[in-house]
């Protein structure tokens, strides 16, 4: 019996690791179609399968719609991925129905969403927007004259505590050497004449 389940068992292992390396060169040929296309299924509308063409090759990706944008993340290295951001028109409507999920097309040179018949509805550099975006969310805030009268006045209390932590630090250590050498002082004073009196 256990040679039987042990034959089994081999045989399940060498099928799934063929079936393993045809799902991995499927995937390799189809440019990500397939993994994307699996996530998008499986977020039950939620996201979108975005097909970006570029004058060489087209590739995909997975998107979503967020307050009349559509959102897509494009890789340009090792972990290394872009955010588009591409305005959807309210008139037409660039969506269509392909493998029981719903597809856009959008134009790589052009930055815009393509429609139905492959023309460009949306003319603006999105990756420029995106950096621009990126740039004003990052920007360093300039602080109100409060805000730096504020700040000035904690750093000018840190100090101030730092300073008198430090002096009763070095007080602390002069009160004990000068009770540790207290007795000593007054055994080395004993004998001495002092008013016609010995101490």
């Amino acid at each position: 019996m256990n040679e039987i389940f042990q034959s089994v068992m081999i045989q399940a292992l060498y099928y799934g690791l063929w079936g393993s390396l045809c799902l991995f060169f499927v995937g390799a040929f189809q440019r990500g179609f397939f993994v994307n296309y699996f996530k998008v299924r499986t977020s039950f509308g939620k996201l979108v399968m975005v097909k970006i063409r570029s004058p060489l090759r087209d590739y995909f990706c997975r998107g979503e719609v967020i307050e009349g944008f559509l959102i897509y993340k494009i890789k340009r290295g090792f972990r290394d991925y872009d955010t588009i951001r591409l305005n959807i028109p309210q008139n037409i409507n660039p969506f269509y129905k392909c493998i029981s999920v719903a597809w856009c097309d959008v134009d790589d040179e052009k930055h815009a969403i393509v429609r139905t018949d492959y023309s460009a509805v949306s003319g603006y550099d999105a990756v420029k927007n995106n950096n621009l975006h990126t740039r004003a969310l990052m920007k360093p805030t300039i602080a109100s004259g409060q805000e730096k009268l504020m700040l000035f006045l904690i750093i000018v209390v840190g100090l101030l505590c730092l300073i008198s932590c430090y002096f009763a630090y070095m007080s602390n250590a002069n009160v004990t050497a000068l009770m540790e050498g207290l007795p000593v002082m007054l055994k080395n004073m004993a004998g001495t004449v002092v008013g016609g009196t010995t101490i």
